[in-house]
């Protein structure tokens, strides 16, 4: 995928979003760059990035959110999700702060636990992104 085509998709899945967030958190690495484009199609200007790690099965916050994000309502995004467990684990984080949680990705796979809210379409295999 070219950044062409990403930008692209990008905006299709922007169009796709009916919420308007107080804030955008983008799941660090991969969903920063989706997370910055939406944060400027989508006209909101509060940004920031989680870390969730992977230690065997299991998922852990490792950079949090240094605001107060009670009551507020957050688009958490991803690049594509392959089992939806991080981004599942940064919801119930985000959710534990008070907040109100969407969430959005370009791209899920047939075997996708945790489905977001937003996505553009379901693919066969992992995408890969002009950053990586």
């Amino acid at each position: 995928m070219n950044w062409d085509i990403f930008t692209d998709e990008m905006k299709k899945l922007g169009e796709k979003i009916d919420y308007q967030p107080d804030c955008i958190v983008g799941i660090a690495r991969g969903g920063v760059i989706p997370a910055v484009l939406l944060s400027q199609q989508l006209l909101v200007m509060d940004m920031y990035v989680l870390k969730v790690r992977v230690e065997g099965n299991e998922r852990k916050v490792l950079a949090e959110v240094f605001t107060n994000i009670s009551n507020k309502k957050i688009l958490l995004v991803e690049d594509m999700l392959e089992t939806g467990k991080s981004m599942s684990t940064a919801k119930n984080y985000l959710e534990s702060k008070g907040a109100e949680v969407r969430t959005a990705c370009l791209y899920i796979m047939p075997h996708t636990e945790c489905k977001p809210k937003y996505y553009l379409k379901e693919v066969p295999k992992v995408a890969h992104f002009p950053w990586e």
